[in-house]
């Protein structure tokens, strides 16, 4: 598959979980209704002056869908990112799109082999770059890593 589409897949997915933390929807369901919706839609990112076609792998879409579905117990997964957290602002009160970003990196890197991890997060941080602040990108990094870290996602 190639790398553009697999980004534009992991950018739907930070979509999907966004709408669905905006909506405050404890429920995933949804994702064909969203694949029909949003497929071949124009988007455009905040740096981007033009529109382009969101094209994604349904596939992929799903495989990440089910992670997300299966692997991630939100409750659990907050408490253990507050635990990462240096600032006096808990998780629970973040933006919504940077929950979705971490959430999106942690069901995908539970289901990534181990040799592609780096490069997995890598395209996120890219992803994240053009949909919140540099500041807030360097924050996901961080807790990511100490994510991986204490999760023993990479073994060294």
């Amino acid at each position: 598959m190639q790398n553009y589409i697999k980004s534009q897949t992991r950018l739907a997915f930070v979509q999907f979980i966004f709408q669905n933390e905006f909506l405050n929807r404890d429920s995933l369901e949804g994702i064909d209704d969203f694949q029909k919706h949003f497929y071949d839609t124009n988007i455009a990112l905040i740096d981007d002056k033009k529109e382009f076609k969101l094209k994604f792998n349904k596939n992929l879409l799903n495989r990440l869908f089910f992670s997300l579905n299966k692997n991630i117990d939100k409750k659990n997964i907050i408490k253990e990112l507050n635990s990462f957290i240096d600032i006096n602002r808990r998780f629970e009160k973040w933006d919504n799109i940077l929950k979705s970003i971490i959430f999106a990196i942690i069901a995908e890197l539970l289901i990534t082999e181990k040799h592609k991890v780096k490069i997995v997060f890598n395209d996120y941080l890219n992803i994240s770059k053009s949909l919140v602040s540099q500041k807030e990108t360097k924050l996901i990094n961080a807790i990511i890593q100490k994510y991986i870290d204490k999760n023993e996602i990479i073994k060294n």
